[in-house]
């Protein structure tokens, strides 16, 4: 599912790009830039709690800045930043535990202590076909489910539905399962965010994107 969901996403992207660049040639970006199958593989101790380290986890580190952990639509996640070189966000977390690509975009995944069922963080990414940067792969779209990530409305994971919408306008937009329970993902286009409530109205993850986009907010990353 999440390699078909890239691929559909890339052709729009590409369509897109296309559209804008009439006078460049088309080449194929490289993806294989993007470490691939690299399960924990990725430097450091699981106690590290240095923030390039707490960033896909929730070890309670106290060294750490409130900035660290905040969530600004539209923009960012703590220090992963919308539109980056991706090679800046594996600066920080080291390799990820997974990784996937097709077609110039990428989804990277890191999980606390590298396991699967722990708390995560990932990342899709996608390369400006035919632009000045096409070797750049940037950052599209930003998810986690760790609690400690907060905005500045004080919602994240863990907030009611009914919290959460006393800041955001909240548009379903797609489902998933979890544990074989089903998953309602919420967006606020306007804003570039989106809530995903479980069965109970709990949120279990938080993701951003650009405002206004709707071929990337719409992308399903499970």
């Amino acid at each position: 599912m999440i390699k078909n969901s890239l691929i559909i996403v890339s052709i729009a992207i590409c369509l897109l790009a296309c559209g804008n660049n009439k006078n460049k040639p088309a080449t194929i970006a490289d993806t294989n830039k993007i470490p691939k199958d690299t399960v924990g593989q990725h430097l450091g101790d699981k106690n590290d709690t240095t923030t390039h380290h707490t960033m896909a986890s929730d070890t309670g580190a106290s060294n750490t800045s409130q900035s660290d952990w905040l969530i600004t639509p539209g923009k960012s996640i703590g220090h992963i930043v919308l539109n980056d070189d991706v090679q800046n966000v594996i600066n920080q977390l080291g390799k990820p535990d997974s990784s996937d690509a097709a077609m110039g975009s990428s989804l990277l995944v890191w999980f606390a202590g590298h396991n699967p069922t722990s708390n995560h963080t990932a990342v899709f990414t996608h390369h400006n076909m035919g632009g000045k940067d096409e070797s750049v792969s940037h950052v599209q779209k930003i998810l986690v489910t760790s609690p400690k990530f907060k905005t500045g409305d004080g919602v994240g994971v863990g907030s009611s539905k009914q919290e959460i919408q006393k800041a955001y306008t909240l548009k379903p937009t797609s489902t998933y399962n979890k544990a074989g329970s089903k998953v309602q993902v919420y967006t606020d286009l306007a804003k570039g965010i989106s809530f995903e409530i479980d069965g109970s109205g709990k949120c279990v993850g938080v993701v951003v994107h650009k405002a206004n986009d709707t071929a990337v907010a719409y992308l399903n990353m499970h």
